[in-house]
Formats: structure tokens, C-alpha cells, sequence
């Protein structure tokens, strides 16, 4: 699968955009995709990051000919054309992918319809809900994301991912939850990668109150402070002041608070149960913090410009003497995020690009082992162990049976899962199970919808699927709802075609 991912990064975008798409990349790298970036050469890109790590990044210009000074807007439109006439001179002639994952408040629908020229497949990242997309995926991570909030923006048939279950963190931020002191002691300081608002200031005068509290602070070196906060944490001992860190993940496991902005980083926090003092730094920001703080989950105290040094200062009091409140907003807010997101956002790419074929003797083991691991005999009918033997005995006769299809889905990485279709005059009988390491990530709903492209074709006389779903079996419920079957007890049946076409 090859996928290129359009975002950019500058002082005034910030560094938020790159950074989750980064994320996502190298778990698509991992499962044997090849991914490239596109970004524009903005004052603060991220390019040579890119580069060092091994990424094809195609530099677009900073500045279009149709375009004025960007400013601070971050949701200033690009001129998509221009965008496109670029992003066409650097890319090779021939040159095709099966994805292009766009995460940019400046380009809509247009760009993505252009960019179809490159790609069958066409996802946006988001948090606005405030443009229309002409894409085949759409990915919300945030409380904003709900079917409301974009039913005017997306066409009917865009499959969405809403929520934090989807939110892409790196795998060194799945150590928590943390244990919570008595007394907090060390605190870190982090409003992004770049931080122009100069956020990380304010939280130093507010903590030169506290010369208990030993503190790290992360500010690029664009913040507008940069030589002031040099100079103050060069004067106390506790304070440690750095640019940029490696160490990100290390820092947030040691720390007992955390003040910082509102965006990616929460998700960073909740997977830690990190307890957080939260100050949103730009507009998109604000809903999902108040969510959030709806929730228990932090303390949010609201816009920068409004949040005041005295203010922060006695939020800090508050939190640092208080074990209860910490140990509740650590608590609540890391039930929200198990660290797998990235993951369910590539299964949900590499889902478009399963390969399916039927299985053969050579797969004996595979179906063996698949079929025998605990998570999928629990959730059998037949629950107990099949033995070696018999398995071979069974699956002989499978592959010789004319009215039997046993299908191997694979992707980039390696088999995913299982599908039996067991064909009864115009209607078939469907089982599915998942392989060892695919459970939780959403391959369901691919394996379902490639499969009934595969048995259609196979069976073209084909009426209606069936599955039988054990009643406790949550999970299968919700696969096969999604998935467009209908259910009748513990049973679940999607039309395929009117009976009356044969």
C-alpha cells in the first residue's frame, strides 16, 4: 500500500498536524506500507525532521502567487489550485497511490477532488467541522467529532472514525496510567512545538511561586520569550528549559502535573492519566477542552488571553496539595484512550487494500492456531479445543466442498483474518474470526465488506448472507450491524439484491 500524506507545520500552525500524522506513517511503515509527506517550506516546517527520519517529503513553495501574507490564521484557505499545480511538478508522471491522507484546515473538498488524479482513496483528518470534504474516510479524534457536527460537511456514504478511540499516539505514551503522589513535586510545561502564544512565560511566573517544585520546561526556540525563559530557568537549579526533547514521553511518565494547551498532547496525557492544567492556545482547542473538563478529566481554565498568571498560579496551589483531584482526573481521563488509535486509523486504510484468497492445505497451521486462540473460542459456538487431527480431517473436506468458501484475508503485514461462507440455495451462512494481534482495530468491517465482494462474485445467484452472534458477543453484534445486516434475535441477515432479480 502506498499512501502520501498532505499536512504542514510552521510557527503559526504549529506543530500539531505533522506530528499525529507522523504517528500514524510509522505504523503504516511498520505493516509494510510506504508512506511520503507533502509539505510546504513555511517558517518552522518540519521538513528536516522528515528527512532525518527516513521519509520521502516533497517540498511545496511557502508562498502562492494568489496567496498574502498567511499571518497567524491557521484556517486561512490555500489556493488548492496552486496547491495542486505544485504538488504535480514535483510528483513523478507516473506516480500512484492507494491513499492520500490530508490534514489541513486550509484545504477542502476542491483540493480533495483534485487530488483524486493521484489516488482512488481521498481521507481528511479534522477537528473543525467547518468545510466540506469530498473524501472516502474522515477522522475526527476529538469530542467534536460526531455525526452532527459534520452531517453537512460529508457525503453520505464517507465512513467515519470519531472519538479518541482513534487518537494517534505514539506507542512510548502507552505506559500508563502512572501512579498519583500525595504531593506533586515535578511539573512539566509543554503548549506545543512552537508555543508563539508564549504561554510557557506565563506558566513560569506563575511557578517562580513554587521553588519546591522541580520543573521541565519544552518550548521550541521560536517562542516569543525564548530569551527571557533562558535567562530565569538558568537562575534556579529545579527549573530544566529545552527547545526540543526526545525524551517527550519520558518527561510526562515522571511528572505528577502537567500544564500545557489543548491539543494532540491531551491524548498523550489521558494514555498516561497524566493529571493536567489545561489553557487552550487557538480557537479549534476550546471545544474539545471543555469537553473534556466536562468529563472530569482535567482542569480547564479556559483561553490563553483570558487566563491570567495569578489565576494559573492558584490552579497550581489547588492541584499540587490536592491527591483527590489528581487521582480523579488522572483516572477519568484514561479511560478515554488505550493508545491503539493509530492502529484502528490504519486498519481502517489498509482495510481498502485487503487482499482475499481461498485458503489451501498450506494454511493448516494458520487456521489451526487462529481458530484455537482463546478471544476467538469464546466467542464460538463451539467452544472447546479442536485438535490437530480432526482440524485436518475438517478442513480437507472444507476446501473439496463446492457449496463451502474458506477465505484468507491479508494485508501488507501478513494474514488478518478468516471467513467461511457455507452456501445454502440462495442464501449463505458467514463466520468470521480475526488472527492473533488484529483484535480491537476494526479489520471486521474490512474483512466483511471484501468478503462479499469475493462470494458474490463467486456465487452470483446469491440472495442474502447470514450469521449467527452468540448474545454476549458485543463485539459481533456491532460488526454485523455496521456492516449493514439486519437482526433478528441472535441472528443477523443482509440483503444482497430484490429476490424478484432472478
Amino acid at each position: 500500500m502506498k499512501v502520501l500524506i498532505r499536512a504542514d507545520a510552521s510557527h503559526a500552525i504549529g506543530s500539531g498536524h505533522i506530528a499525529r500524522c507522523l504517528t500514524l506513517a510509522t505504523v503504516l511503515r511498520d505493516s509494510g506500507a510506504q508512506v511520503s509527506f507533502a509539505c510546504r517550506v513555511l517558517s518552522g516546517h518540519l521538513l528536516d525532521r522528515l528527512d532525518a527520519q527516513g521519509w520521502t517529503a516533497y517540498r511545496l513553495p511557502a508562498v502562492y502567487a494568489e496567496e498574502g501574507d498567511l499571518g497567524q490564521d491557521i484556517q486561512a484557505a490555500v489556493p488548492w489550485q496552486a496547491d495542486i499545480d505544485a504538488l504535480q511538478t514535483l510528483l513523478p508522471a507516473d506516480e500512484r497511490f492507494d491513499w492520500i491522507v490530508v490534514d489541513h484546515y486550509g484545504l477542502d473538498q476542491r483540493w480533495q477532488t483534485a487530488a483524486r488524479q493521484w489516488a482512488p482513496k481521498i481521507a481528511a483528518i479534522d477537528d473543525l467541522a467547518n468545510r466540506p470534504h469530498a473524501v472516502d474516510l474522515l477522522l475526527d479524534q476529538n469530542f467534536s467529532g460526531t455525526p452532527q457536527a459534520y452531517a453537512s460537511w460529508i457525503t453520505p456514504d464517507c465512513r467515519t472514525l470519531f472519538g479518541p478511540r482513534f487518537a494517534m499516539i505514539r506507542d512510548e505514551f502507552k505506559r500508563g496510567p502512572r501512579p498519583i503522589k500525595a504531593q506533586a513535586l515535578r511539573v512539566l510545561v509543554n503548549f506545543g512545538g512552537f508555543d508563539a502564544a508564549g504561554e510557557t512565560w506565563k506558566a513560569m511566573l506563575a511557578l517562580d511561586a513554587f521553588p519546591e517544585l522541580e520543573v521541565d520546561f519544552v518550548a521550541g526556540t521560536g517562542n516569543p520569550h525564548w530569551a527571557q525563559m533562558q535567562v530565569m530557568a538558568g537562575a534556579r537549579s529545579a527549573w530544566h528549559l529545552q527547545a526540543h526533547t526526545e525524551r517527550f514521553a519520558e518527561l510526562m511518565a515522571q511528572a505528577d502535573l502537567f500544564i500545557g494547551a489543548g491539543g494532540g498532547t491531551s491524548w498523550e496525557r489521558a494514555a498516561l492519566g497524566l493529571p493536567t492544567i489545561c489553557i487552550a492556545v487557538a480557537a479549534n482547542q476550546q471545544a474539545n477542552a471543555e469537553a473534556l473538563a466536562a468529563i472530569g478529566a482535567h482542569l480547564y481554565l479556559g483561553p490563553c488571553e483570558t487566563v491570567s498568571v495569578v489565576a494559573l498560579q492558584q490552579a497550581i496551589a489547588v492541584l499540587v496539595a490536592n491527591y483527590g483531584l489528581r487521582h480523579s482526573f488522572a483516572e477519568r481521563s484514561h479511560r478515554l484512550v488505550d493508545g491503539q488509535g493509530a492502529r484502528r486509523v490504519a486498519a481502517a486504510l489498509a482495510g481498502e487494500c485487503l487482499q482475499i484468497r481461498p485458503a489451501t492445505l498450506a494454511d493448516a497451521r494458520l487456521l489451526f492456531d487462529g481458530r484455537n486462540a482463546q478471544a476467538v473460542r469464546h466467542n464460538s459456538v463451539q467452544s472447546q479445543p479442536i485438535e490437530w487431527g480432526n482440524h485436518l480431517a475438517w478442513l480437507t473436506t472444507t476446501l473439496a466442498d463446492a457449496q463451502r468458501l474458506l477465505l484468507i484475508a491479508e494485508a501488507g503485514d501478513g494474514p488478518v483474518g478468516v471467513l467461511r461462507y457455507d452456501l445454502s440455495g440462495i442464501r449463505a451462512d458467514v463466520s468470521i474470526y480475526l488472527l492473533e494481534g488484529r483484535f480491537g482495530l476494526g479489520w471486521g468491517r474490512a474483512l466483511l465488506f471484501k468478503g462479499e465482494q469475493f462470494v458474490k462474485s463467486r456465487w452470483p445467484r446469491l440472495y442474502a448472507l447470514d450469521a449467527l452472534v452468540l448474545p454476549d458477543n458485543q463485539a459481533s453484534i456491532n460488526l454485523f450491524r455496521e456492516a449493514g445486516y439486519v437482526q433478528a434475535d441472535c441472528r443477523f441477515e443482509r440483503a444482497l439484491k430484490d429476490h424478484q432479480d432472478d
